[in-house]
């Protein structure tokens, strides 16, 4: 089976060399930018693809090494992306309820809640961050041992419980909104979210790692200031954050989703469409435009982050530019800031990644000059 999915992949993603289009990068540039956010404790793996192949990476500390990442919430922009597929085979809409999907989801205040608001999290399900704190102030809800953890049963048990507020009002970031769409992805279309998350997202993206952890699994060892960060059991968060897999499937998935492998032209402008009144959320991740150093005018960025287990990252997509940035990090502390506030580790990185003018163009500009 593995075997004949690979095969699939393979023909799925053929890409003719005449089709590879280089994009304006400037690797001394960017090389510099990324040791400083080393130096300064961004420790891991930094990495930049365009849309045909990994063009640089830069790793460092301890988990240098690491052939397994966390990929904490970017689970969600998976589920986002593997949602909008099943949207464009015509499975169900963005205004799909958890009553028509869930008929079992017991109570009726949230029934009425759709996909759109599930993937913007403004749905009002409870919220596991309200679990009482167990070890080291950790929510409870993540601490769980249960094999079932994460899954349906905490879709329509936990997740359908007391709402944490109204349907339809102000953004508020909730695992349980993941946890129950993966259920109704299953619920459907008759499939376990592993095998959809195996043939609708792996094989044509081509991933070979990305799968949910197991219960108990700590791919890496995070640390922080006063040492070792307390750690959760990942595979609690179910669809929601639980997804590992390696930084090449990292890298591979955006590749995918700016080649529009995965989802289609009309429902990436769609997933990518933030709404300015909820903070530029968009559909399982953040889009904004922000200026950025080196760039003439405000650049487009589909941003997604994450934290789980101590282990941080960030994947900032410039489709415009036809091309991704991907940071996995052991530093529990590192601070990315914010790039629209212009500074922070994250606008540094972005700047160099996006707005770098490679030596040809620094040439073809000069020569291009008006004469004085």
């Amino acid at each position: 089976m593995k075997a004949a999915l690979t095969c699939l992949a393979a023909a799925l993603l053929v890409v003719p060399a005449a089709a590879y289009k280089r994009v304006p990068f400037d690797k001394a540039v960017f090389e510099a930018a990324a040791q400083a956010a080393a130096d300064a404790g961004l420790t891991g793996v930094i990495a930049v693809t365009d849309t045909h192949r990994e063009i640089f990476r830069l790793a460092t500390g301890p988990e240098a090494d690491a052939k397994l990442w966390p990929w904490g919430s970017l689970s969600k922009q998976v589920a986002a992306a593997l949602t909008m597929r099943l949207i464009d085979k015509g499975w169900l809409t963005l205004d799909t309820t958890i009553a028509s999907a869930l008929p079992d989801f017991p109570g009726s205040e949230k029934a009425g809640v759709t996909v759109r608001q599930l993937l913007t999290h403004t749905s009002g399900l409870a919220n596991p961050e309200a679990t009482t704190p167990g070890e080291n102030g950790v929510p409870a809800f993540y601490l769980r041992t249960d094999p079932r953890a994460g899954t349906r049963d905490d879709a329509v048990g936990y997740c359908a419980g007391t709402p944490s507020g109204p349907a339809g009002g102000g953004f508020a970031y909730n695992n349980c909104d993941t946890i129950v769409l993966g259920a109704m992805l299953e619920a459907e279309t008759g499939r376990q979210f592993s095998s959809l998350l195996a043939e609708e997202i792996a094989a044509p993206a081509r991933l070979t790692t990305l799968r949910f952890a197991s219960p108990g699994e700590h791919p890496v060892t995070a640390r922080g200031a006063n040492g070792a960060v307390p750690r959760i059991n990942i595979s609690t968060l179910g669809p929601g954050g639980a997804l590992v897999g390696s930084v090449d499937d990292a890298l591979a998935f955006d590749r995918a989703l700016m080649n529009g492998v995965l989802v289609s032209k009309d429902g990436t402008a769609a997933m990518w469409k933030g709404e300015p009144a909820l903070g530029y959320v968009a559909l399982g991740a953040w889009a904004f435009e922000a200026p950025l150093g080196g760039c003439e005018g405000d650049v487009k960025l589909v941003e997604r982050r994450g934290s789980v287990d101590g282990v941080q990252m960030r994947n900032i997509i410039a489709p415009d530019r036809d091309l991704a940035l991907i940071v996995f990090t052991d530093n529990a502390d590192a601070a990315f800031g914010e790039i629209w506030q212009g500074k922070g580790l994250s606008y540094d990185l972005a700047s160099a990644a996006f707005c770098a003018k490679s030596e040809a163009e620094k040439e073809k500009a000069e020569k291009e000059k008006p004469p004085v």
